[in-house]
């Protein structure tokens, strides 16, 4: 029995590139050649994807609260320049991507989740550690990767080739 042409191959989810289309109607209709109305739509973000990203974004208000209370939650509140600059920039900018789903939010949060785990181990905190290996091994799971998927290659080498040509 024939199938219709295109039936049974996957598409790619369409990911924003900076631009935060990625819930918008026409992008999604685009991307299911026009029969977004039997489709249900974008994937949902998972609960977990939205705890990691709020937490990614309150970043700098809790390590704002725990400067001003003279406190040491998790690495939140240490006086250290370096850990200032990676609460109050780097984890709101890594929460953002992906918040709006950028190709590169999922790969960013690896290697922020990395970092976090050896910030946990120079200041001996288990919990820090524990909570950011808990979010890497979250990030493999099926859902997660089918909200982020992996950064296509293809796509990378074809733009860079147009950036060099260029």
């Amino acid at each position: 029995m024939a199938g219709r042409e295109g039936e049974g191959k996957r598409r790619p989810v369409p990911v924003s590139t900076g631009g935060g289309d990625i819930a918008s109607p026409n992008v999604w209709a685009e991307h299911t050649g026009g029969q977004a109305d039997r489709l249900e739509g974008p994937p949902r973000r998972p609960l977990g994807l939205w705890i990691l990203t709020l937490g990614l974004l309150a970043s700098p208000m809790v390590h704002a609260v725990a400067l001003l209370l003279h406190t040491h939650w998790l690495n939140y509140g240490s006086v250290k320049l370096w850990d200032a600059f990676v609460y109050l920039l780097i984890a709101p900018i890594v929460g953002v991507l992906m918040l709006r789903r950028h190709e590169r939010a999922r790969f960013s949060a690896y290697v922020f989740l990395s970092c976090e785990i050896l910030r946990a181990a120079r200041i001996h905190s288990l919990a820090l550690g524990a909570i950011a290996v808990g979010f890497l091994v979250y990030l493999q799971a099926p859902a997660s990767r089918r909200f982020h998927p992996m950064v296509d290659p293809r796509k990378v080498l074809a733009r860079l080739r147009v950036k060099r040509n260029g």
